[in-house]
């Protein structure tokens, strides 16, 4: 366990030359905008959490860890998660992540992605990510923010049992994305996505819910691409470890199958998602941070796009260790999608450990969030509510490791994850 060391999480070594002393005057927050950064206070602390080795004069972080974890529902699970960033520009001049864990049952997550903010001279920046992903557990328990958890129906012990996995399914989906980002003014940049993904569902019992009782459009899986749009407004002081600012997001995704309509069920649907999320620091170790997600789907909606929300980082929900912590993982869907994530963050500690630099933050947490068919269908009273505490470690403050305990009204869910939830 990583112990807090006495002062400040910001202390570093640095030459008082004039450039420094003049930074001293300058506001505490920089913005996470191209070009390349001077030597200032800031700019220094920022580098010495993140910088590991020098070569040719740019300077690099490379955080990467194996995995290797036992689950009932996959067996053991074993891979690696490695992260490379070239930080001659901030908040880098490139990022690769490669990421690949598969079980003894047959579940995998892999996926290798690049983001390049600013490519020089052109305004724009570039992302791509290549993926291949077998759930073994995807859940469905209906539409609507009452949808049933019938235990009974797992309980082998039960008379009305059905089968253990007859609320779940499995997904496999293989899918690349392009995307294509323009910095538009100051903070606000434009982004437009190019996808191609197959969606392939299947049971994962002998009975399941999802074939009893049939999908809203009775769309099921297929082959389909996308495009996206996305408008951002973003002014946080740092992407991976915000203390302050806002990160706003619209956007709008379309996916059809029209190419492929003779193969599968037609699939043609819209996707609106608006992020909201804001920090406020309070005194020098804790900090506030709050999120606001609302998605309409509209269309001939898919199986498998009820249990995620869109936008620029897919997330899944509503419920499981993203969006409602506390309820089992994509436990209420419908059209529309509200949540709402409110963390207390304070940060116990920092030290650095065999060159490296590590930061451990405690926080507590509160989530809301519900499910409609339409917008009028919202209210107050159909909330659905989970409170829960968890640890996070920063290392080199890029590489994330989060763990958490969530209460709801229906059970206790434990997560271990490799990022934010935001």
């Amino acid at each position: 366990m990583l112990l807090p060391t006495l002062g400040s999480a910001d202390e570093v070594a640095v030459s008082a030359d004039s450039t420094v002393v003049d930074s001293l005057s300058r506001p505490r927050r920089e913005r996470l905008v191209g070009g390349r950064t001077g030597p200032t206070l800031g700019a220094v602390r920022w580098m010495a959490k993140r910088q590991q080795i020098r070569i040719h004069g740019r300077d690099y972080g490379a955080t990467g860890l194996p995995v290797v974890y036992y689950s009932p529902s996959s067996g053991w699970n074993r891979g690696a998660r490695v992260q490379l960033a070239d930080y001659s520009r901030r908040p880098y001049r490139y990022k690769f992540t490669f990421h690949s864990i598969n079980s003894t049952k047959g579940k995998r997550t892999n996926y290798v992605r690049l983001k390049v903010p600013h490519i020089s001279g052109t305004g724009w920046g570039i992302q791509m990510r290549l993926s291949s992903h077998r759930d073994l557990r995807a859940r469905y328990y209906g539409l609507s923010n009452d949808s049933d958890r019938n235990e009974d129906f797992t309980d082998p012990q039960s008379p009305d049992f059905k089968d253990e996995d007859y609320y779940f399914y499995i997904l496999e989906q293989p899918s690349a994305l392009l995307r294509l980002v323009r910095a538009i003014y100051g903070p606000v940049s434009l982004s437009v996505g190019l996808g191609l993904e197959r969606n392939e569902v299947s049971p994962a019992g002998d009975l399941s819910f999802y074939v009893q009782e049939g999908t809203p459009d009775g769309v099921v899986d297929g082959v389909s691409g996308f495009i996206s749009f996305t408008l951002v407004w973003d002014t946080r002081d740092d992407p991976t470890i915000p203390r302050e600012g806002l990160f706003q997001e619209w956007s709008y995704e379309t996916s059809r199958n029209s190419l492929f309509g003779l193969f599968f069920e037609e699939i043609d649907f819209q996707r609106y998602t608006v992020t909201d999320a804001r920090y406020w620091p309070i005194g020098e170790r804790l900090n506030i941070a709050h999120r606001t997600i609302f998605e309409a789907l509209k269309g001939a909606v898919p199986l498998f796009a009820y249990g995620e929300f869109g936008g620029s980082l897919r997330v899944k929900g509503l419920g499981g260790s993203d969006t409602l912590r506390g309820f089992d993982r994509q436990r209420f869907t419908d059209n529309i999608r509200l949540a709402t994530n409110t963390e207390a963050r304070y940060h116990f500690g920092s030290r650095r450990f065999l060159k490296q630099y590590f930061e451990l933050h405690g926080i507590g947490f509160l989530d809301l969030g519900q499910v409609s068919p339409g917008v009028k269908g919202l209210g107050f009273g159909d909330t659905h509510v989970t409170t829960g505490i968890g640890l996070r470690t920063y290392w080199n403050a890029d590489f994330v490791l989060r763990a958490e305990i969530g209460l709801s009204a229906e059970q206790v869910f434990t997560s271990f994850k490799y990022r934010n939830i935001f």
